[in-house]
């Protein structure tokens, strides 16, 4: 004779199953969306946090040559900028001792030329070095700030001016996600549909007539451009009073 025990089998059932499936799924779906926000938020805070950097070297940059410039000019949109020879040459690199000459102090003997310019999209600072016979011992170029729409240089009327440098550049807006991924273009006038193809962008620059447009985007989309609302593009501005005697004058 056998004796079989009373065993008790449980299981879900087929809707307890259901029912898990969704509320795991919804908890993942809702992990999976904070994480792409997250994400989001921190790409967005990185690109402004770099265009931000850019802006500022820039101002610090054109500001801090104007102060030690000994003359100033402005050629096809580039200023130029003549600072003293502060170090000498060699490898001691020992500083020199100015000297005072109708208001306007001087150092070593050559010149340094420090000259800011657009080139496409980024925005250059070259800085030519020349000796007291006038060879070019050093001709380095760097690009201090990227994704640049324009650069505009007042030019310098020392009755206007009061012997100032005033400049402003235009730096194209950066989108994390972007409808396309064309070519960035600029003028002083709204765009042609003409002008370019799909996927391309528009900013109305500095040159424009009506100043209140400065900055406003077109996307170029189904052969037309059409204008982003909210968005502008980020101009700054810089101003500076040129310190020497010889470079007001």
């Amino acid at each position: 004779m056998k004796i079989f025990a009373n065993k008790r089998r449980s299981a879900f059932t087929l809707a307890e199953m259901l029912m898990s499936i969704g509320c795991g799924s919804l908890i993942l779906a809702a992990v999976v969306t904070a994480g792409v926000a997250m994400q989001r938020s921190f790409a967005a805070v990185e690109v402004y946090s770099t265009a931000e950097d850019d802006q500022l070297r820039v101002l610090d940059y054109v500001a801090m040559d104007c102060r030690r410039a000994t003359a100033a000019s402005v050629t096809s949109n580039v200023l130029s900028l003549t600072l003293p020879v502060y170090y000498n040459a060699g490898s001691s690199n020992t500083p020199y001792a100015p000297t005072l000459t109708s208001g306007a102090l001087s150092y070593g003997s050559g010149s340094v030329t420090v000259n800011y310019q657009q080139s496409g999209k980024t925005f250059t600072r070259e800085v030519v070095i020349k000796n007291s016979s006038g060879t070019t011992t050093s001709d380095n170029t760097s690009t201090i700030a990227r994704n640049v729409s324009s650069f505009t240089v007042t030019p310098l009327d020392q009755g206007s001016t009061n012997g100032t440098v005033t400049c402003s550049i235009m730096f194209f807006p950066s989108f994390t996600h972007m409808m396309g991924s064309g070519t960035w273009r600029s003028g002083g006038t709204a765009p042609s549909n003409g002008l370019g193809v799909n996927g391309d962008w528009y900013v109305i620059d500095t040159t424009a007539s009506d100043p209140t447009t400065v900055g406003d985007v077109y996307f170029n989309t189904s052969g037309s451009y059409s204008k982003l609302q909210n968005i502008k593009a980020t101009t700054v501005y810089c101003k500076t009073f040129l310190r020497n005697a010889g470079a007001r004058q």
